[in-house]
């Protein structure tokens, strides 16, 4: 009767043991796939953040914009600039 009571309690344990550690080992599978998932969309992001600065993945609508605002901006400062020496030069003869 002993050795019944003991046997049940050992396969008692056995079993909890087998059962966490097979929820153990899915648990490692499970992040394991989650990590394979997320380093795709870390190498993505690295590829984005080199090289969206340096302009080689396009431009925002709004900095397009602001690029032809800025070369208008900078083609009458240039015509402004032209005016003033033809007037220094205009004064000084």
């Amino acid at each position: 009767m002993a050795n019944t009571k003991l046997f049940i309690t050992l396969a008692a344990q056995a079993a909890a043991i087998v059962w966490w550690a097979s929820n153990l080992s899915s648990q490692v599978q499970h992040n394991d796939f989650q990590i394979q998932m997320m380093a795709k969309d870390v190498e993505k992001h690295a590829v984005f953040v080199r090289d969206w600065p340096v302009g080689k993945l396009g431009a925002l609508p709004d900095d397009v914009r602001q690029n032809l605002h800025i070369q208008g901006i900078q083609k009458e400062v240039e015509k402004l600039t032209e005016k003033i020496d033809t007037l220094k030069a205009a004064n000084a003869e």
